[in-house]
C-alpha cells in the first residue's frame, strides 16, 4: 500500500494526524507492506520569522485576531496533541517560512531521508522551539540526519536549487483538489483530509487493504 502524504513543517493538524496515522499503522495487519511518501506543501508562502514577535503575536497579527482569541485556538491545539501523545510548545515556537527548509527536503527525498527529515523538522519546531527558517538550523538538523552539509550548504545558497520540485508538489496538490494540509492519499485512489480520528485512519487501511 502506497501513502502520498502531503504536509508542511509548521502545520499543527499534519502533526497531529500523522501521529493517528501511526497509531492506527501500529495495529494494521498489513503495515510492513505500507510505504510513505511525503510531499511539499506551503501554508504560508510568503510569512517569514519576526524575532520581536512572539508566536501567539505574529499569528494575531496576520490573521488580524484578538490575543485571546489566538489564545484559546491555540490551548485547543494543544490539548489535542497533547491526547496524541505530542507535545505542542507554542510558547517556544517560531514562525518560519519553510520554503527553504522543503527545498532541501527534496534532495533527502532523493537520499532517502525524506520521511526522517519531516519527522525531525516537525519536532524542532513544535517541541524544540528552532526557527526552521534559518540556514545553520536547518544545515544541523539535516547532518543530524546523516545528509551531506556541503550539499546541504549548496542547496540553501542557491534559492533556484529544488524550487521547481517544490513547486510541482504544490501544483500536483493543485490539481486533485488539495486546498489545505494535512491531505493523504491511499493507493492513488482513497483521500483524507484533515486531522482525522485515530478510527478514521484504521477504516481507510482496511478498506484500501480489502480492495488490493
Amino acid at each position: 500500500m502506497e501513502i502520498t502524504i502531503w504536509s508542511d513543517f509548521v502545520c499543527p493538524f499534519c502533526y497531529i494526524a500523522e501521529e493517528h496515522l501511526n497509531q492506527a499503522l501500529s495495529t494494521f495487519s498489513e503495515k510492513d507492506d505500507v510505504t510513505i511518501e511525503y510531499k511539499s506543501f506551503q501554508l504560508d508562502p510568503v510569512g517569514t520569522y519576526q524575532p520581536e514577535l512572539n508566536y501567539y503575536e505574529t499569528f494575531a497579527k496576520l490573521k488580524g485576531m484578538p490575543m485571546d482569541k489566538v489564545t484559546q485556538m491555540m490551548d485547543s491545539v494543544k490539548n489535542m496533541a497533547n491526547e496524541a501523545g505530542l507535545t505542542m510548545n507554542y510558547d517556544d515556537a517560531k514562525y518560519s517560512n519553510t520554503l527553504k527548509a522543503h527545498r532541501v527536503f527534496q534532495y533527502a527525498k532523493e537520499e532517502g531521508r525524506g520521511n526522517d527529515y519531516f519527522h525531525r523538522f516537525y519536532r524542532a519546531h513544535f517541541v524544540e522551539g528552532l526557527n526552521i527558517e534559518d540556514n545553520e538550523v536547518i544545515e544541523k538538523l539535516s547532518q543530524e540526519l546523516g545528509l551531506n552539509l556541503a550539499d546541504v550548504q549548496a542547496i540553501l545558497n542557491d534559492s533556484q536549487t529544488n524550487h521547481q520540485k517544490v513547486q510541482d508538489d504544490i501544483a500536483t496538490a493543485g490539481s486533485i483538489g488539495v486546498q489545505g494540509v494535512p491531505f493523504f492519499v491511499f493507493n492513488n485512489k482513497y483521500a483524507v483530509s484533515g486531522a482525522q480520528p485515530i478510527e478514521i485512519f484504521k477504516n481507510v487501511l482496511e478498506q484500501v487493504a480489502a480492495e488490493s
